[in-house]
């Protein structure tokens, strides 16, 4: 059995954290191996048939095998590889690994005024503690790093491990929205896209032309870029022609007009308007400003 589990010792400053990690590890269960087998502090330790309930937030990621996991607000359900759970402050819970296949487990707890806010983020309630995120080697390793520097305690590692901890949650939330897409046509439409929309930075795009193009309806096109992305198709193509342009000018001096000209648009006083309107200055401040931060930098 390979297994590492540790407890921090917290000092008041890095309770006072708006999130710090209590504790993490991971166990490697083989087949017909005594669950749990080892002896955690008696404020951790369980057993399934009284189970327990804890005061501070964490997350278990399963990585191989399959068991059961056990909740008030949740009940009573199968967990299989690639399932992270989350367990809550006063959540009575219990779970355990199907005894003839074992799981390999790896977890970390946490607390502190922004460990509610992380979870409501990735939408884990204690009715619903799951995420989907699929068997994932990045994030089993994200979970060995945590270990690691729990084991070596260098000055610094609780700042290290609190962003572990929001980068674990985020990858396997991210897992669990990529795995639908994963070798599917849809995926394939998207990527064909947004190819498409960055090699023609320098005008506009019909969409429902190049949906057309791709062969697929442009309410459904429109429909599953959205979901994928976040954007509607002609919002994701105005962010990367706005994008270009901060890279103009930030590393060239074209003038203003020539760089609107590279995206698109020829009137100078709509490139100003759109390009505040997107990122909160005109093209002209955002380029002094850029500027003035590159000098200090070479001052310090």
């Amino acid at each position: 059995m390979n297994y590492f589990f540790r407890y921090l010792p917290l000092a008041t400053e890095v309770k006072q954290n708006a999130l710090h990690v209590i504790a993490g590890g991971y166990t490697l269960i083989p087949a017909h191996s005594r669950y749990p087998p080892l002896a955690h502090p008696e404020n951790h330790d369980f057993q399934w048939a009284r189970g327990r309930t804890l005061r501070e937030h964490q997350v278990i990621y399963i990585s191989r095998g399959e068991g059961m996991f056990e909740s008030r607000s949740a009940g009573r359900r199968r967990v299989t590889a690639g399932t992270l759970f989350a367990i809550f402050p006063d959540e009575w819970h219990r779970y355990s690994p199907k005894s003839e296949i074992g799981w390999d487990e790896y977890w970390v707890a946490f607390d502190g005024a922004d460990a509610q806010q992380l979870m409501a983020d990735y939408s884990l309630t204690p009715s619903t503690p799951f995420i989907f995120a699929n068997v994932s080697v990045p994030l089993k390793e994200e979970f060995v790093r945590l270990a690691d520097e729990l084991h070596r305690e260098e000055i610094g590692y609780e700042k290290i491990i609190a962003g572990r901890t929001t980068v674990i949650l985020a990858m396997a939330y991210a897992y669990s929205q990529r795995k639908g897409y994963e070798g599917s046509a849809a995926l394939q439409v998207i990527e064909k896209a947004k190819n498409v929309m960055s090699s023609k930075i320098d005008e506009d795009i019909s969409m429902e032309q190049l949906a057309a193009s791709l062969n697929i309806g442009y309410s459904l096109f429109r429909k599953i870029f959205r979901e994928y992305t976040g954007f509607s198709p002609a919002q994701y193509h105005l962010e990367v022609r706005i994008n270009y342009a901060i890279k103009l000018l930030t590393t060239t001096t074209l003038p203003l007009s020539t760089v609107g000209e590279r995206i698109g648009i020829e009137s100078p006083g709509y490139f100003s308007r759109l390009f505040k309107r997107k990122t909160g200055c005109s093209p002209r401040d955002f380029r002094s400003t850029s500027q003035n931060d590159k000098k200090q930098d070479v001052i310090a």
